[in-house]
């Protein structure tokens, strides 16, 4: 179950370029604040409502603190996603997150001490082959796909250290941003239309419900099987780009997403015969 919920998670995400997509004309920067704010919003409005919710035995500064850290690598992660959507880039977001599931693979051996194998140390291996080539042939670096990835893997990583029930996570990710996020909305949105408003305050709960998931998901389940998911996120976001939206994929990333792909391959194979003990807890 704990695994269902943490596919769900991917497939939500998977979609949400969709969304976005309608509010293509708004900064990025605002939509985040206004999921932050709103998210918070939500929050509050149940922790009102059902203050058993929060544990506050584990509301220590440690937990807290990690918590904001946490935060602050997701909202990163958030509104690269959002701009590379916005701009009509889904491709850098597909492939930031077709890379992501070999980092969160990586951190989990280097933080974790999770097992690494060496099919993962060739998907590793594979993985800097295609930024390599990526850079060969478009001559340039993905900074946008590298940038998510790595402020999602961190985000991910994070949250494994932090010793808050699921809601108590949450919360405190958002919560501590609120006050910014409402000083950016009542600075920077004037000429807001009153219809986009309604959008804007939807892209809270579709950002909560994907992070209750894979926040209930990471309980139980171990990073090495959560970079194995995180695949089902660009593969919708693949498919979007390519068939819905149809934008022009350059050689720099048809190559860098085949080389990529193959590490996948790689990884899962080996991954899905073993049988990892490691299990970490939050609770």
């Amino acid at each position: 179950m704990y695994t269902f919920f943490g596919s769900l998670a991917f497939v939500i995400w998977g979609l949400v370029p969709i969304y976005f997509h309608q509010i293509g004309n708004i900064d990025p920067a605002l939509i985040l604040a206004n999921r932050i704010f709103w998210s918070a919003a939500i929050l509050m409005i149940i922790l009102f409502i059902k203050p058993t919710l929060l544990d506050r035995s584990q509301c220590t500064k440690k937990n807290i603190a990690l918590a904001a850290v946490a935060g602050i690598f997701m909202n990163l992660s958030w509104v690269g996603f959002v701009y590379a959507t916005t701009i009509n880039n889904i491709m850098a977001a597909s492939l930031a997150f077709y890379i992501t599931p070999v980092l969160v693979f990586f951190m989990g051996f280097m933080f974790f001490k999770e097992t690494i194998k060496l099919p993962q140390k060739m998907a590793l291996v594979l993985m800097v082959l295609a930024i390599v080539t990526y850079v060969l042939l478009d001559k340039q670096l993905p900074l946008l796909s590298l940038g998510i990835s790595l402020f999602f893997a961190s985000y991910i990583a994070t949250k494994k250290l932090i010793k808050l029930n699921t809601f108590g996570g949450i919360f405190f990710e958002h919560i501590v941003f609120a006050p910014l996020a409402l000083w950016y909305i009542t600075t920077h949105s004037s000429d807001i239309a009153l219809m986009d408003w309604g959008k804007l305050m939807g892209t809270a709960p579709l950002q909560l419900i994907p992070i209750l998931l894979l926040s209930v998901s990471l309980l139980k389940t171990p990073l090495s099987k959560i970079s194995l998911l995180q695949y089902i996120e660009p593969t919708f976001h693949l498919a979007l780009a390519v068939w819905i939206y149809h934008e022009p994929i350059s050689n720099g990333q048809k190559y860098a997403l085949i080389l990529v792909i193959l590490s996948i391959m790689v990884s899962s194979i080996k991954t899905r015969k073993s049988t990892p003990k490691e299990v970490i807890n939050k609770s």
